[in-house]
């Protein structure tokens, strides 16, 4: 019996070894990217997306996913600087930086997943004009830890890809919905206007005869 289990200890140990040898050469780099079409201009969408503490209302990664995750942002939660970080049981811990941000183009982020010694990922969400509409694509790329990140790659891109679709289509829903309520509000207030009466023209007094 201790013969045997020897074996499968050692077994085991081998199998261990060639494992995080195979581990070591495995590409560790994920990139993920996903696009789609949102009927309003980029001035809709650039809110939504620069105002960190606005991606509660439509990324996935709320309460709803983890409810006891802890969110913490910076004094200022807009434009570069800005920052939102997280710590949950299922969400993991991380934190999101904007590094560049423009209304016409998109905003950028720095990412420190699983750490606080170094950025590790780098994200966007970019967008251009298309007919009367506007094409959102968010990308985010990173590189995992030695050995095990090999093995993890496939599945943190098919994780992202699935957070990054549902995630866009929150956007969209979103932005159009306020779009809406905003150009209802404009109808509303140019209906409550009182009509504009025309001003009578004075009469014309004839001169008195000399």
């Amino acid at each position: 019996m201790k013969r045997v289990l020897k074996r499968v200890g050692l077994g085991l140990v081998a199998l261990g070894v060639v494992l995080a040898a195979v581990g070591m050469f495995l590409p560790r780099q994920w990139h993920v990217e996903r696009s789609v079409g949102i009927s309003a201009a980029p001035e809709h969408v650039y809110p939504l997306v620069n105002e960190l503490k606005a991606w509660q209302s439509w990324a996935v990664w709320t309460k709803a996913m983890d409810p006891e995750v802890k969110h913490d942002y910076s004094a200022t939660t807009a434009g570069v600087g800005a920052w939102w970080s997280w710590n949950g049981p299922k969400m993991g811990h991380g934190k999101m930086t904007i590094t560049r941000s423009d209304v016409a183009s998109g905003v950028w982020v720095d990412e420190m997943i699983e750490t606080d010694a170094q950025v590790n990922a780098h994200g966007s969400l970019t967008w251009t004009q298309e007919g009367g509409g506007t094409k959102v694509t968010w990308m985010d790329e990173g590189t995992l830890p030695p050995v095990i990140g090999g093995y993890l790659v496939g599945f943190i891109n098919n994780m992202l890809g699935d957070n990054f679709e549902q995630g866009l289509k929150n956007l969209k829903a979103e932005v159009e919905k306020r779009q809406a309520a905003e150009q209802e509000a404009r109808e509303a207030a140019q209906r409550a206007q009182p009509a504009a009466h025309p001003v009578p023209a004075e009469a014309t007094v004839a001169p008195a005869a000399p």
